[in-house]
């Protein structure tokens, strides 16, 4: 495989990304509103509940919570939470776990909806079958297109949301206590991962259909299993402890692999141009 003429086409994709503002704006907004208005909102409601509705609050998030703090072997200083603390660290830590994975996965399906039915729609796909670069190094620089700025976006509001929790928790906590050896996993292990999965289920759909529209529309699909981790999650039926973090996280990457290895077969010259 040619590095140099892969890392082109790399680079012109993210060229494309930062220009385009369909793609641009869920590269932004997505991680401020999961992981920056979300939480805010959360904790300051909290905090309302405590003094309106205490009994109500502690009813509803002891259970959850309680679990995640034996799973994750919780430091001692957040182990023995005081009271006015317990909602915030439910919501930080418990509630708002699947919905960070939301971040790598929109922002991989975005870009990975655009690196083919993109082309297509801006009638640069034709030229890009003519470049010497062969079916693989194409799957390659399509996949790399998509992944580095999905886990760099992940990497990022990861360091913003620590800044943001203990902030938040300080008050109540008086101390750093995010984030958790299971956020870290999540961030290192689980979302590059995700990403992964997520880029390689979006190129192949890309090379499928036509319009951008339509693998925009197939790429929404792929946050149902997100959605259905937070019911679980928050409902005490699944909890992600430390262990379940890292066998999902070999799961994801178990699948990104499968997709990929279909990815190869899916983009061959031949089955793009007869979809021009």
């Amino acid at each position: 495989m040619r590095r140099a003429t892969v890392a082109a086409l790399v680079r012109k994709d993210l060229f494309t990304v930062l220009r385009n503002r369909g793609v641009r704006l869920p590269l932004i907004l997505t991680p401020i509103l999961v992981l920056g208005v979300l939480p805010i909102g959360l904790v300051v409601l909290g905090q309302f509940l405590i003094e309106t509705a205490p009994e109500a609050l502690a009813e509803a998030s002891a259970g959850p919570l309680g679990q995640v703090a034996d799973a994750d072997a919780r430091q001692q200083v957040v182990r023995d939470l005081p009271s006015e603390a317990t909602w915030g660290v439910f919501v930080l830590e418990l509630f708002l776990s699947p919905l960070y994975l939301l971040v790598p996965l929109i922002v991989a399906t975005v870009i990975g909806a655009d690196s083919f039915a993109g082309e297509r729609e801006r009638g640069t796909l034709e030229a890009l079958l003519h470049t010497p670069l062969s079916d693989r190094e194409l799957l390659a620089a399509k996949f790399l297109s998509a992944w580095i700025p999905a886990v760099a976006v992940a990497w990022l509001s990861f360091l913003g949301y620590a800044v943001l929790a203990n902030w938040l928790l300080w008050p109540a906590v008086g101390a750093l206590w995010f984030p958790t050896a299971g956020w870290v996993l999540l961030a290192l292990w689980v979302a590059p991962g995700l990403s992964a999965l997520g880029m390689a289920l979006m190129v192949i759909t890309s090379a499928r259909v036509r319009t951008l529209q339509a693998a925009h529309q197939l790429g929404s699909l792929v946050v149902i299993p997100i959605i259905l981790l937070l019911v679980l999650q928050v409902s005490g039926t699944y909890v992600l402890s430390i262990e379940r973090i890292a066998g999902m996280g070999a799961v994801v990457w178990l699948a990104a692999g499968a997709a990929l290895m279909v990815g190869t077969r899916a983009v061959r010259r031949e089955r793009l141009s007869a979809r021009l």
